[in-house]
């Protein structure tokens, strides 16, 4: 592929960039925005997702940077490239010069290959760069930096220290107020930033109404949506054409049964299922899962006025993760089960997603093993995956899991 300059222009799509500053609650508007159809794109991941992958941007960045910030398979070491690039804005600028024509290569791609007619595109250094230029609005995240760190030692298990020191390295968040079209505070519950989100998302205008927006990409490299391995992909055409013949469980809808997304009324009911399923093994409070709440979806199966099912899941860069699971054996386990997990995979349907990644925590291979194996799905080395499926799984798994696949969707397998 060769690095031709060019312009793209997108008719008939509302572009909203979203931006603000780390913990601010980018993740919730954006899961807000995929429920209501939105082609949801994480620039920052795109950035993640090259430096694992593409040679040419991995090369660049060993030349400019020195061959140590390279790690053994070609990805880039990000702390160490961290390490030097933070501590010097002219070499930060340098990386972005090498990074940002690809990023928007990428995005471009993204906005075409979907049907959607509403784009949020988030990158924390949006109004930094070009990608501004193609949105025809700008939405910013702001919260208290206490909330900030909040979130940052909940979600993410860092300390108070580096939390501290990660949100005190970032610009006044009002810069990026500054120059936004919406402002949605995330400081309170998650009910208040759904109520802004859904006032700003009901003013939106038509698609067919806005202006065409371009955006300039140079191709560097190859891209990464061409990007598959080689090696081992025959056999994981033949593993998915083997799971695609796999005959469904038929489990005829227990009476009564309800299947639907959790809403803060349910924690207390989901919190004393968590703590049952795992013989209070995990014992979440309140706060802790509201705020995971802006995270990923809980799809509950609930029969009278008991939850015997809970699944959490989320969806981003096209693959669903299943990441928790918590059962409550009954008579109906696998017809609740089953009804829970048809709901996520229609879900993810919807959302264009190309494939379901399941977590079987190991301590429950036994039933959850058995069950996602008859609904089509397979245990898969990560080294034979496409990329950009391998990135997913690796952001995301939990610890002590098994990885279970069920592709729904194969083109990405007979790319060249």
């Amino acid at each position: 592929m060769s690095d031709e300059v060019k312009s793209i222009t997108f008719k008939n799509k509302v572009i909203i960039g979203l931006t603000g500053n780390i913990a601010t609650g980018k993740s919730a508007v954006m899961h807000l925005a995929a429920e209501q159809g939105a082609n949801t794109i994480d620039a920052d991941k795109i950035v993640h997702e090259l430096m694992n992958h593409d040679p040419n941007i991995q090369a660049a960045i060993a030349v400019a940077f020195g061959s140590d910030v390279r790690k053994e398979n070609g990805s880039i070491d990000r702390k160490k490239l961290g390490e030097i690039v933070f501590s010097d804005a002219n070499a930060l600028k340098d990386l972005e010069a090498m990074i940002h024509p690809a990023v928007r290569q990428v995005v471009a791609e993204r906005i075409q290959q979907s049907e959607a007619p509403i784009v949020v595109i988030e990158a924390i250094k949006l109004l930094e760069g070009d990608l501004k230029n193609a949105c025809h609005q700008i939405w910013v995240t702001r919260c208290t930096k206490k909330r900030q760190m909040q979130r940052l030692m909940i979600c993410r298990g860092w300390d108070a220290e580096l939390s501290a020191t990660r949100v005190k390295a970032q610009p006044p968040q009002e810069e990026k107020i500054a120059m936004a079209d919406i402002v949605i505070d995330t400081n309170g519950l998650m009910a208040g930033t759904e109520t802004q989100f859904f006032e700003a998302w009901a003013r939106l205008p038509e698609p067919v109404t806005v202006a065409p927006k371009t955006l300039i990409v140079g191709r560097v490299g190859e891209s990464l949506m061409r990007i598959a391995r080689l090696a081992g992909k025959s056999d994981l055409k033949t593993m998915v054409a083997v799971a695609s013949q796999i005959e469904k469980q038929v489990c005829p809808r227990p009476e009564g049964l309800q299947v639907r997304r959790a809403k803060p009324s349910d924690i207390p009911s989901i919190l004393l299922l968590m703590q049952k399923a795992t013989d209070g093994k995990v014992k979440m409070k309140r706060a802790e899962l509201l705020m995971a709440f802006s995270e990923r979806s809980y799809v509950i199966g609930q029969l009278g006025t008991e939850i015997s099912v809970i699944l959490g899941w989320s969806i981003d860069a096209q693959v669903a993760r299943i990441d928790q699971m918590f059962v409550l054996p009954s008579d109906d386990t696998i017809p609740v089960l089953t009804a829970v997990l048809s709901e996520i995979e229609d879900s993810a349907n919807v959302h264009i997603g190309e494939m379901v990644v399941a977590y079987i925590p190991e301590n429950q291979l036994g039933t959850l093993f058995e069950f996602f194996a008859k609904e089509g799905y397979f245990e898969v080395e990560l080294d034979i995956l496409p990329d950009v499926w391998q990135v997913a799984i690796e952001e995301s798994q939990p610890p002590d899991t098994k990885v279970m696949i069920r592709v729904l969707r194969d083109e990405r397998l007979h790319k060249n």
